[in-house]
């Protein structure tokens, strides 16, 4: 799932530079990719979110299933943050994450949370 998920995040995060450029790093307002609102810090984050989980899912199951843990509170915590504070308080989103941007890492933080409860954990033998 690591892998998987890591993979989503960086092709996201890549079509997300060729779109939006390095203009405006941490704008509140940029490019659209679809219906995804993104901007070069939100592009990066995805990046190296994506980089961080193949390379934990390629260090074995014990590793990439942390990193898938780690990842959906992060995500989590971030779609959250795009439904609840965002909305209200514009000015503090520069990751520029618009109602689809904050969907999307909740249903991330779903799936990963989803794949590690049907799977067995390694470290419990």
């Amino acid at each position: 799932m690591a892998v998987v998920l890591g993979l989503v995040y960086a092709v996201g995060g890549t079509v997300g530079f060729a779109v939006s450029g390095l203009d405006g790093f941490a704008a509140t307002r940029g490019d659209r990719l679809i219906i995804f609102e993104v901007n070069p810090l939100q592009n990066l984050i995805h990046l190296a979110l994506g980089w961080w989980l193949v390379n934990a899912g390629a260090a074995g199951e014990a590793t990439g299933r942390r990193a898938s843990m780690a990842s959906a509170a992060i995500l989590l915590a971030l779609g959250m943050t795009g439904l609840l504070v965002f909305p209200v308080r514009p000015e503090m989103n520069v990751i520029n994450a618009n109602r689809a941007v904050a969907i999307g890492q909740l249903i991330s933080a779903l799936l990963a949370l989803t794949a590690l409860a049907s799977t067995r954990d390694p470290t419990r033998g």
